[in-house]
């Protein structure tokens, strides 16, 4: 069987909606195995503040590529895409369906597309060119030495990504090192294949497990409050302990120290645990963050992998690409709503193929607004498609500034349009003229 022709399942949504249940629910009742692609999942132990589905819930379902990686242990792309391709191989010599559960969005990009993560796809591995010690030092050091040499090598690249993105910086910069191409060109070449053929490498069922946002909020920060109550402080203790003890102390934009619930502690646990007052603040930070990335989520699975999926109605959806949404609002509908449809949608994908489900998209009552339609998704300016690196530009907000304290930097007119019309902004525009006014008034 060609790879092109095997089935696979994808299971996306926010954090804290249910997808690892149903995940579950789902493999009980086709015959399938499931592969983790969250990020913070791969990581050995702390299994509740990496949300981990608990062992004794999974029933005896395999999980692959989990609780594997050491905390010290550098973990890329290409080690999530061999190891999760070899869970694929392994799922199938079994008789079982693979399902891809999370998570981590370039993750998902480079196991279910084509092409999708820059220099993947594009040369023969056995023909880069290995890397000089130089690079290696380059690509290693800060972020702005990076943005300068990329620059320089690629002008038009380099104005796709934010200035201090230093991991799609350094793959760019790394790509032009190894193959003497410029990535900006390798790009065009892969936007010019999806005309010609579906980007999908498997026949692929999508869902996307769903709840209504204020719901989830309650849920989340419900959830966090249990964490804090079933062993969270535990985990966060055993983390600590080794990132004391590394020399320099491991950033926290990195590996398994980027977690939330870690560095919103470390105020606390760097006081030695004595001001309950800081450990407060932490449980509030950890709640805010967790409803930030859920907003994320949902904005990536509408905004770019709806644009993305859409692309295979050019070919039918032959190889699936449709999107079906399950709506887990109601906890009390769970059955109904989530796992009986989830399971009736999969048998009709696996015993009729992409074409043969009769389901709906999206379930009576999911608006337009949740639900992205066909005329959102060919109207929005994403910058996955041919032609968008026109407007691969730079806005600098001389008002706003990111979390680092620079002046905060918005790609694409799009997304500077919408900084604009922020709440955020306004509020910040509003404050400056407020306080300029007041200065007026002093001098005179």
């Amino acid at each position: 069987m060609s790879e092109s022709r095997r089935s696979i399942i994808s299971i996306v949504g926010t954090t804290g909606v249910g997808k690892s249940q149903f995940s579950i629910d789902l493999a009980e009742a086709i015959g399938g195995e499931i592969i983790n692609a969250d990020s913070m999942q791969i990581y050995e132990r702390v299994p509740i503040i990496t949300n981990k589905h608990p062992v004794n819930e999974r029933k005896g379902i395999p999980h692959y590529v989990m609780d594997h990686v050491g905390w010290n242990e550098e973990y890329f792309i290409h080690r999530f895409s061999k190891e999760a391709e070899d869970a694929i191989d392994t799922i199938y010599s079994k008789g079982k369906i693979p399902i891809i559960i999370g998570g981590t969005h370039y993750y998902l990009q480079q196991l279910l597309f084509k092409n999708k993560t820059i220099g993947n796809e594009d040369s023969n591995e056995g023909s880069e060119r290995p890397l000089t010690d130089e690079q290696k030092s380059l690509l290693n050091g800060p972020v702005e030495a990076i943005y300068s040499k990329l620059e320089e090598v690629d002008p038009v690249i380099v104005q796709k990504f934010h200035p201090q993105d230093k991991r799609k910086l350094a793959r760019a910069l790394e790509v032009y090192f190894t193959t003497g191409k410029k990535t900006s060109d390798i790009y065009k070449e892969q936007k010019l294949n999806e005309l010609e053929e579906s980007s999908l490498k498997y026949n692929t069922l999508l869902f996307w497990v769903y709840s209504d946002t204020k719901v989830l909020h309650e849920r989340l920060n419900k959830r966090v409050d249990t964490m804090m109550e079933t062993g969270a402080l535990g985990e966060i203790d055993e983390l600590y302990e080794v990132y004391k003890r590394l020399d320099p102390p491991p950033s926290c934009s990195n590996g398994v120290w980027q977690v939330i619930g870690f560095k919103e502690f470390l105020p606390w646990l760097i006081g030695n645990k004595e001001d309950p007052k800081l450990f407060e603040e932490g449980v509030e930070r950890m709640k805010i963050r967790t409803r930030q990335y859920s907003k994320y989520q949902v904005k990536w699975i509408k905004k770019l992998l709806s644009v993305e999926l859409q692309k295979e109605s050019q070919f039918g959806f032959q190889n699936g690409g449709k999107l079906y949404l399950l709506d887990a609002s109601d906890l009390s509908h769970w059955n109904e709503s989530v796992r009986d449809r989830g399971i009736e949608i999969t048998k009709q994908f696996v015993e009729h193929g992409p074409l043969g489900v009769k389901e709906p998209e999206k379930p009576q009552g999911i608006s337009d607004e949740i639900f992205p339609t066909t005329e959102f998704i060919q109207s929005f300016p994403s910058n996955k498609k041919l032609g968008a690196e026109t407007d691969w530009k730079h806005y600098e907000c001389n008002v706003c500034e990111d979390k680092d304290g620079r002046p905060l930097i918005a790609v694409g007119t799009f997304r500077w349009e919408e900084h604009c019309k922020s709440k955020r902004h306004r509020k910040k525009v509003q404050g400056m003229i407020k306080r300029q006014k007041l200065e007026i008034n002093r001098d005179n």
